[in-house]
């Protein structure tokens, strides 16, 4: 090879990984923009193909863990180094995939050489998200597809797994149609069995998506959050406790002040929505704050509001415990139209870094109450982002959840979507109040039925408490651990085959 044509190569290679970093900023995190999450692998597989495996993996990492770096400020909730080392370790893992795509997929002849990569990144994301980071599905692929109804419904049989497998797929695929020495007809094949799997996949959607729900009433629901200027003025007063420091008695104090200001006004606005015909009412997470030892009172209070409305309430509140660690109870109670106190919820996923040092975590059972509409449940914000704690739902013939959530302006839209996959996967409505953030309700098809934004007065929503069967509700990770067993398969046999030869 001459200088010219060397120079020549090596330009195209360095366009293909441009073309990688610039899709690979609008993949995923702060801006998000659905088709770029399929193309951007594109890039970073064909620069890897046309390298040197060792140098060309290197050289390839370091912008990828640049761009980690900036699509994910202001999402990963965790201050100063420790940013970098949770987003290091974060790029690492999803870098994984094509190194090992760049070492194993040349000793795999043919069209099984693509299913190297997405095999690889279904098995590594399956394995990090559900037993090494305690952020849960945070980051997966499927969640940058929500723009895609019909695409989302593939969830209700594999779960985020084959959505990620599908786009992570649609990558290696069309790295090896673009191989110069590729055959007309290995790309025409190659493009059809893509095009085929695809094509049954949203017709598949399409078709769950025009079938009726479940049967059953729609309820008038009513989600609501603290008020923004009240809550803001208690977490100042609590931002020390974040921070790991014992609060001063007179502190408490202060926020028992506040605090029954704070109470005052959503209970007057859960008894105005239950007037205007709303039948459950829910709050968004720690919307209401009391202290330990006003907490019966504060529960006879809605109980009394419950029964004279009869009304189906799930209050989310944190409960502050003067010298007792960690400081903060964050729950949701569930109270009948009796004015029973029919279960209570403990956050079971504090999120590590954020809350952590001062929530205890719950036993992340997810209990029923009751209703003439249908079974409900609820869980807590980050619980929502940990598909295996939501197939309760489906066990438990669980029609409904609620999930009060607080978010910020950064991830409103990014978690509130995430959240959209549960209903998908295990067939239930999801009505999730939200502060700071989006409040939505959606069906058991992750369509929203009604959205807000911020901190408005109310969201209202119609919703069913009737539950589905999914198949993913049956069978679980099913599929994430097929593709494990395929993967471990494949790496075998790409190590193997040379002693063969």
């Amino acid at each position: 090879m001459n200088d010219s044509t060397a120079r020549t190569t090596a330009a195209r290679r360095a366009g293909w990984l441009l073309l990688g970093v610039a899709l690979l900023l609008f993949s995923n995190g702060r801006w998000i923009f659905a088709p770029a999450a399929w193309l951007a692998p594109v890039g970073w597989l064909v620069f890897l193909e046309r390298s040197r495996p060792t140098p060309g993996i290197v050289t390839a990492f370091v912008p990828f863990l640049l761009v980690e770096f900036a699509v994910w400020w202001g999402i990963i909730p965790v201050p100063g180094a420790l940013y970098f080392v949770i987003t290091g370790i974060y790029a690492l893992v999803y870098f994984l995939p094509f190194a090992i795509h760049r070492l194993l997929a040349p000793r795999i002849a043919g069209l099984p050489s693509t299913f190297v990569f997405p095999l690889a990144w279904v098995s590594i994301e399956f394995v990090f998200q559900r037993w090494i980071t305690p952020y849960g599905s945070w980051a997966s692929l499927a969640y940058t597809q929500t723009d895609y109804p019909s695409l989302l419904q593939l969830a209700s049989l594999t779960g985020v797994a084959g959505i990620a497998f599908l786009g992570a797929w649609f990558g290696s695929i069309t790295a090896y149609i673009l191989k110069p020495q590729q055959t007309t007809q290995a790309r025409r094949w190659s493009a059809g069995i893509y095009a085929l799997v695809l094509l049954a996949i949203v017709v598949f959607g399409q078709l769950r998506l025009t079938a009726s729900e479940p049967a059953g009433e729609l309820v008038r629901a009513a989600g609501l959050v603290g008020s923004p200027e009240i809550t803001r003025e208690l977490e100042t007063l609590i931002a020390p406790a974040r921070r790991g420091e014992s609060l001063e008695l007179s502190t408490f104090l202060s926020l028992g002040a506040v605090a029954a200001e704070l109470n005052e006004d959503l209970f007057r606005r859960t008894r105005r929505e239950a007037r205007a015909g709303a039948r459950i009412v829910a709050w968004s997470e720690t919307a209401g704050r009391v202290m330990k030892a006003d907490e019966p009172a504060f529960l006879e209070r809605a109980s009394r509001l419950a029964a004279e409305e009869s009304i189906y309430l799930i209050l989310a509140y944190g409960v502050w415990r003067p010298n007792t660690q960690p400081p903060l109870e964050n729950k949701a109670v569930a109270i009948d139209a009796q004015g029973e106190v029919v279960w209570e919820y403990h956050k079971a996923h504090p999120v590590i870094g954020a809350e952590s040092s001062f929530v205890d975590a719950g036993d992340g059972l997810i209990r029923r109450l009751e209703t003439p509409y249908g079974a409900i449940g609820a869980v807590i914000c980050h619980d929502l982002d940990h598909p295996a704690l939501l197939r309760q739902a489906r066990r438990e013939g669980i029609g409904l959840i609620v999930g009060p959530s607080a978010d910020w302006p950064l991830i409103g839209r990014l978690h509130a979507n995430m959240a959209r996959l549960r209903s998908i996967e295990s067939g239930f409505s999801l009505l999730r109040p939200t502060s700071g953030g989006r409040s939505i309700a959606t069906d058991t098809r992750g369509r929203e039925v009604a959205a807000v934004h911020g901190s408005e007065d109310a969201m209202i929503a119609y919703v069913s408490a009737a539950s589905i069967g999914t198949v993913y509700g049956a069978v679980g990770d099913l599929f994430a651990w097929l593709c494990l067993v395929g993967f471990v398969s494949l790496t075998v046999v790409a190590i193997l085959k040379p002693r063969y030869r």
